[in-house]
C-alpha cells in the first residue's frame, strides 16, 4: 500500500494540545465533503470467537466527534480479505523483532532509557516473537529542524527513510525509539510512523509524560507512572502493527490499532487488538492464542495493567486448550 492522505494509514499523530479537540472547518472532513466518516467503511469479513463479543463493539457515526481522527481524516479499513490480498510483511516463523534506541536520550536520560526494557518484553509477547534489544543508533542529522517546536524537532519521515534498508536480513520487522520530538509536513507533532513493508518504523516518547487532561472538565494532572508505560506501549504495539501491514482500525471501538488525532484520543483507546486485528496477526504470526493472552495477563498483572489483565485473562480462559496455531480458532 502506497502513501495515502498525509500518511494517514501509516502513523498515528496526536497533534492536539487542548482539552477542546474542536477542528477548524478545513482541517475537518466532514465539513470539506458533508460524507458521514464511516460510510464506505466495509463489515468486518470474519468470524470471530464468542469470547471477543462481550468486549468489543462495532465503530459509529457517533464516533466521528468533532476533533477526533476520523472527523477528519478519511479512513476505508481493511478487511480480513484485503490484508491478505495486500501481501503483507510476513516473517518466517522464526524471524525474531529488533527494538534499538536512536538518539541520547538528552531530553528524557534515564526516566526514558528505563523503559526500554518493558518494551522490549511487551513487543516480545504481543507478537509472539523474539525480541532483542539492538546497538543505539544515532538521530539523522539532516531530519533535524531547529526552528519546529519550542526547542527544535526531528522530521519523522526523514528519520524513517534512513532507516530505510536497516533492518537485518532475516528480522521480521526493527522498531526505533528516541525521546526527541517528531513531526510530519505541517502537522505539530506525532507520536510514530510505521512502514507498511520496509519493517522499520519509529516513535517517540517525547510526549508520553505530558499532563493527563480530563476532556469534561480540562483539569490536568501528572501521569503516573503506570499511565505512561501504557502509553509507550500502545504507540510501540501500534507502530509495529503497521509494519505487519495492518491499517488503522475503522472497525471496533478501542482498538489499539486506531488512528488518533490527540493524546486524549490516545487515553481513551486501548492496549488491545479489536477482533478484525486480532485475526489478521494471528493469521500472519501463527501464535498459540491461548499462550499469547495468558502471557499477556501475566505481563498486565506485574506491571500495574489491571484492566488490560483482566481482559487478557478472561480471553485466555476463552481460547481452546489446543489451538491450531496455523490456523484454527481465532
Amino acid at each position: 500500500m502506497g502513501l495515502t492522505f498525509g500518511l494517514s494509514v501509516l502513523i498515528a499523530q496526536f497533534v492536539a494540545q487542548r482539552p477542546s479537540r474542536m477542528p477548524t472547518p478545513e482541517a475537518s472532513y466532514l465539513a470539506r465533503h458533508g460524507k458521514r466518516c464511516l460510510a464506505r467503511v466495509p463489515d468486518p469479513d470474519i468470524v470471530a470467537s464468542p469470547a471477543f463479543g462481550p468486549w468489543w463493539q462495532r465503530l459509529g457515526e457517533q464516533d466521528c466527534t468533532p476533533g477526533s481522527w476520523l472527523s477528519q481524516f478519511r479512513e476505508f479499513g481493511q478487511t480480513f480479505g484485503q490484508y491478505q490480498a495486500e501481501g503483507p510483511n510476513q516473517p518466517e516463523e522464526d524471524a525474531p523483532l529488533l527494538l534499538t534506541a536512536l538518539g541520547e536520550f538528552r531530553v528524557r536520560g534515564e526516566e526514558g532509557r528505563a523503559l526500554l526494557e518493558p518494551l522490549r518484553e511487551f513487543l516480545e509477547i504481543y507478537y509472539q516473537r523474539p525480541v532483542s534489544l539492538g546497538p543505539p543508533g544515532a538521530m539523522p542529522a539532516l531530519a533535524w529542524s531547529s526552528d519546529r517546536g519550542a526547542t527544535g524537532q526531528y522530521d519523522a519521515e526523514a528519520v524513517l527513510e534512513s532507516l530505510r534498508g536497516g533492518c537485518p536480513q532475516g528480522t521480521g520487522g526493527c522498531l526505533s525509539v528516541t525521546d526527541e520530538d517528531l513531526y510530519v509536513n505541517t502537522l505539530q507533532y506525532v507520536f510514530g510512523l510505521g512502514h507498511f513493508h520496509r519493517r522499520v518504523g519509529v516513535f517517540s516518547m517525547y510526549r508520553l509524560w505530558e499532563p493527563i487532561v480530563d476532556p469534561y472538565t480540562g483539569d490536568r494532572r501528572a501521569p503516573e507512572e503506570v499511565e505512561t508505560l501504557r502509553r509507550a506501549l500502545k504507540v510501540a504495539v501500534h507502530e509495529m502493527g503497521h509494519e505487519f501491514t495492518v491499517a488503522h482500525c475503522v472497525h471496533y471501538r478501542g482498538c489499539v490499532m486506531a488512528g488518533t488525532n490527540s493524546l486524549a484520543e490516545s487515553d481513551e483507546g486501548s492496549l488491545m487488538l479489536c477482533p478484525l486485528d486480532h485475526a489478521k496477526l494471528h493469521w500472519n504470526l501463527r501464535f498459540d492464542d491461548r499462550k499469547r493472552f495468558g502471557e499477556l495477563a501475566e505481563f498486565a498483572n506485574r506491571h500495574g495493567l489491571h484492566p488490560e489483565a483482566r481482559y487478557w485473562a478472561a480471553m485466555a480462559d476463552a481460547m481452546p486448550r489446543l489451538p491450531n496455531a496455523s490456523g484454527g480458532p481465532l
